[in-house]
């Protein structure tokens, strides 16, 4: 049986699939399973990587076929075949160190966490792998394990994130939790705190070394996003908000995660400026600037940019919204 499941949910992959089967086939971890889930794709994905497995004889891979649903249906498949003790994710257009899946197993066994967090590379190119920036924990990297308490307030303060890729988990946690399937943003979030939650006792440790290249594009969620799709942020918010409450030992945490929310009110107050859109301009405004003053922050520099941006809103300062959100969307 191996140590490891790598789940990759892949659709209409055939332009790129062939990179990351050659960094899996390149693992130098061998007690591990590739569950390549084909979520209905209509291009050659599925020939592709039926030819490689059946080229390379890699008994590490197994392609699993399904009709489309969805990058969370692909990942519940991927979740329900899975039999490694180790729960790792992977997304089918990014690329991989060789060593990825060996340091992240020795790492969560080494630290006896629950959980375990790495960074990851940024780039722009899939071939060279220049760095142009990284998904950074080294400010909250520790020798130290974290308390689910404490990893939420760095989550609340945007020093830690949602991106599935650079976490390890104990396939135990989600024995009872499945991916939201109807929800198109931030459903990994929600899958994770739904964790957090259900075992607040669960211990997490942050490190700051990176063996995943992600790259960087254009049709990512904040190019492409209407302010109804960023609304969805914030009643994932909602949800989380209800599953810290309902818990006692993390309720400390709830007026933190304030933070968290008064942040996704900010991208659907962006977003709905940009497009114009009057309805969730108003229906985001006067809840973030209420939750901008409200919430805790850890951080003074993030406690002053929520205030000040609460000021621009109150005053209906929508040209300063739009010029600043407009370069950063640019990226």
């Amino acid at each position: 049986m191996p140590k490891a499941s790598v789940i990759v949910p892949i659709y209409n992959a055939e332009g790129y699939i062939i990179d990351l089967l050659n960094d899996l086939a390149k693992q130098t971890f061998k007690s591990v399973e590739f569950l390549l889930v084909n979520d209905g794709s209509i291009d050659n994905s599925s020939k592709v990587i039926s030819e490689y497995i059946r080229e390379t004889k890699d008994r590490r891979f197994q392609l699993v076929d399904k009709q489309n649903g969805g990058v969370s249906s692909a990942r519940n498949l991927g979740l329900d075949r899975a039999v490694g003790k180790y729960i790792i994710f992977v997304d089918s257009d990014d690329r991989l160190s060789p060593l990825f899946v060996e340091k992240y197993v020795k790492q969560i066994e080494s630290t006896s966490s629950d959980i375990e967090v790495f960074s990851a590379i940024k780039v722009n190119d899939r071939k060279n792998l220049d760095e142009v920036g990284k998904i950074d924990y080294l400010p909250i990297a520790s020798k130290r394990l974290l308390s689910v308490g404490e990893y939420i307030k760095y989550f609340s303060n945007l020093q830690a994130w949602g991106y599935p890729f650079c976490y390890i988990f104990k396939r135990k946690l989600w024995e009872k939790i499945r991916f939201d399937e109807t929800i198109r943003y931030q459903e990994d979030v929600l899958a994770f705190f739904e964790i957090w939650t259900r075992y607040p006792k669960i211990k997490i440790h942050v490190n700051s070394d990176a063996y995943y290249y992600y790259v960087l594009r254009p049709s990512s969620a904040l190019h492409t996003m209407s302010s109804k799709d960023a609304w969805q942020f914030v009643e994932v918010d909602n949800n989380i908000l209800r599953y810290v409450e309902s818990q006692p030992c993390l309720r400390e945490s709830y007026n933190y995660l304030l933070a968290l929310k008064a942040s996704s009110l900010m991208i659907t107050i962006a977003t709905s400026c940009l497009e114009n859109n009057d309805f969730y301009y108003k229906k985001s405004k006067k809840e973030f600037i209420l939750l901008a003053w409200k919430a805790k922050y850890i951080s003074k520099a993030i406690s002053l940019r929520r205030k000040l941006q609460s000021l621009v809103v109150i005053f209906d300062f929508k040209f300063i919204i739009k010029r600043i959100y407009r370069y950063l969307y640019s990226d």
